[in-house]
């Protein structure tokens, strides 16, 4: 029987653990999205104190309080209300369970394992909150008209790089910032898991280098 390569036993491990901590994420998400929603509260409420006056959990969305006021459809002349919209958090984490089958599938002691995830978790909950935060104000400056972009006063320049980075938190550090957040965190492992491919510079010196006192011997 053939024995497989270190490479293909974290394949397959990873493999493995991948669905297992998806569905983990997806059916405690209700729980994981109340401490971002304080975080984005706290932030969001200080950035914007004339903008936003709070954001919530609601199941495993959020809610978003502005103080924007918009005349209701249906409503007497001159009565007003504030503007509220929900987003979903889930669209920016799930690095977490993608960076935790990694983790777990990693060829390493459960001590560093623990260490390292619980670093790279909150690493990876600050992108999410980064994701979030730009598509919140995304949605005031483009999504609520004349009055949110108003409320903002974003010249050109500052719609181009909210734009920029609505993309990076949408499309970019949700898949990328999880792989190279384990890659640098078990950078040592890398090098017996492709066979030498991808040995850190130091390990790479070690065992190409000429030890000093070769050009003595003989």
């Amino acid at each position: 029987m053939m024995r497989m390569t270190p490479i293909g036993r974290f394949s397959l491990s990873l493999f493995l653990w991948l669905p297992v901590c998806f569905g983990a994420w997806y059916f405690s998400s209700i729980i994981l999205v109340m401490p971002i929603a304080w975080m984005l509260d706290g932030v969001m409420t200080l950035m914007l104190p004339s903008v936003i006056s709070g954001v919530g959990a609601a199941g495993n969305h959020l809610v978003v309080e502005t103080l924007i006021a918009t005349q209701q459809a249906g409503a007497s002349p001159g009565e007003v209300g504030e503007i509220l919209f929900k987003t979903n958090p889930l669209k920016y984490g799930y690095s977490l369970p993608l960076y935790t089958a990694l983790v777990l599938a990693a060829p390493e002691t459960e001590r560093d394992k623990i260490l390292a995830w619980l670093v790279g978790a909150l690493v990876l909950i600050l992108v999410q909150v980064f994701g979030i935060g730009a598509e919140i104000l995304k949605v005031i400056a483009f999504g609520l008209g004349a009055e949110g972009r108003a409320y903002l006063a974003l010249d050109g320049f500052g719609e181009n790089a909210l734009a920029l980075a609505y993309q990076l938190g949408y499309l970019i550090l949700p898949p990328v910032a999880p792989i190279m957040l384990w890659m640098f965190q078990f950078r040592s492992i890398l090098g017996p898991l492709t066979g030498g491919a991808f040995n850190p510079p130091e390990q790479a010196e070690g065992e190409t280098g000429t030890p000093p006192d070769a050009s003595r011997r003989g």
